[in-house]
């Protein structure tokens, strides 16, 4: 899964911006023109840098909010999708033509059980590149929102936990955002990946007696 990422930085904003224009694509609106980081992590329910397609190679860099809402407006939010699903449940497939996104970070974070403890490490690109996850926005009455889809781990991150980000490869965000790719696609694409313990991170579970 992906349950908390990190804030993009100034100098991180810029690279995103000239990653989209590398490949061609036309930035037309950018929520971020005078974007000032706030904190270090992204958390499920913050608002957050998102690219979206606006149609023939024009994308749109927006502020939006991280999970779905669910439909009775109880509980937790909708953070994650399965990409070997999305295509079959009725909250998503329409998405798949209305609704793709990528979502940037620089790295995300996840937490490995280790006794009574859970472990909190990061997981970024080992040449320090940033990532580009692959999402899906929809609209509500309350604004935009969007989910982070996940595969099963590949073997370096396994270790850690079981799921992780669909993690796209720069030249895969223009193809991923028209459609080109389906959800079979992605869900093989691996990257070059980092994982590493975050200092002082140890979290005390509450176990059911």
């Amino acid at each position: 899964m992906c349950g908390r990422y990190s804030v993009l930085t100034e100098a991180e904003i810029i690279e995103v911006r000239g990653i989209i224009h590398d490949i061609s694509l036309r930035l037309a609106n950018d929520d971020f023109a005078n974007y000032t980081k706030s904190g270090d992590e992204v958390r499920p329910t913050n608002h957050a840098p998102v690219i979206i397609s606006t149609g023939q190679g024009v994308v749109s860099f927006q502020d939006l909010r991280w999970g779905f809402t669910k439909w009775d407006g109880k509980g937790s939010p909708i953070i994650n999708a399965r990409v070997e699903t999305i295509a079959t449940k009725n909250m998503f497939a329409p998405l798949l033509i209305t609704g793709r996104c990528v979502v940037p970070a620089g790295e995300y974070y996840e937490w490995k059980t280790a006794g009574r403890n859970k472990i909190k490490h990061f997981i970024k690109d080992k040449e320090g590149n940033l990532l580009f996850m692959a999402g899906l926005y929809r609209d509500t009455g309350d604004g935009r929102e969007f989910v982070i889809l996940t595969k099963d781990a590949q073997d370096d991150i396994a270790g850690v936990h079981d799921r992780m980000p669909v993690i796209l490869c720069t030249g895969q965000i223009e193809d991923w955002l028209s459609g080109k790719l389906s959800p079979d696609d992605i869900a093989r694409q691996d990257f070059n990946a980092f994982v590493s313990p975050c200092d002082g991170e140890l979290v005390q579970l509450t176990l059911d007696l």
